[in-house]
């Protein structure tokens, strides 16, 4: 069984997807500041310089030490920027399962992002961490994030009803994705067409 416990670096045509750093911190800062929506519930949400600093260089790497999930920066490949983040969560070494999620900052959405860095992080999990399913939810009003999971080449399964919380007390109902290993993947079939 493979695992995630070494410094990952993935690269596509457009975006590198990497360990969250010290470097992060001036952006992460903006990012509070102008309030905007996208990162994963764990990450800062206040501006005190302590905190902050202990995240990146500690905190956000924690689940990926004891191989329980990861988090990702996904940045532009040329400028270096961070467009948004993604991961991994809710691992289940023993079922070979977990479930991704990711976010685009609001300046980088529409651009075919969060598609290009699902399927990076799907064609990896699945092919060389040994993980078998992937999970993805979506809420049912999220149509963005439907495409990007269908683009991704995840399957709908259903709707798990009132299976997440909003912010206003009600509970939302969620399209359920998944991506298994054998499934066809759209970024897998351009590389084997490319190669011939």
């Amino acid at each position: 069984m493979k695992d995630f416990r070494e410094d990952v670096r993935l690269e596509t045509e457009r975006l590198v997807l990497r360990p969250f750093g010290l470097d992060d911190a001036e952006v992460l800062i903006e990012v509070i500041r102008s309030g905007e929506v996208f990162l994963p519930p764990n990450f800062p949400t206040v501006l005190e310089a302590q905190p902050i600093a202990w995240f990146l260089r500690e905190g956000v790497h924690s689940v990926q030490r004891f191989g329980l999930g990861i988090h990702l920066a996904v940045a532009d490949r040329v400028t270096g920027a961070l467009v948004g983040t993604i991961g991994l969560f809710r691992v289940d070494w023993k079922q070979l399962t977990c479930e991704v999620g990711y976010g685009m900052r609001p300046s980088a959405r529409g651009n075919g992002y969060a598609t290009e860095a699902l399927s990076s992080v799907s064609q990896w999990i699945l092919d060389d961490c040994g993980i078998y399913r992937v999970e993805l939810r979506a809420l049912t009003t999220n149509l963005a994030s439907i495409r990007v999971a269908e683009k991704a080449g995840y399957q709908r399964e259903g709707v798990a009803r009132g299976a997440e919380r909003g912010p206003d007390g009600t509970n939302q109902d969620m399209i359920v994705f998944s991506l298994i290993a054998s499934d066809p993947r759209p970024g897998a079939l351009i590389r084997e067409e490319e190669r011939a």
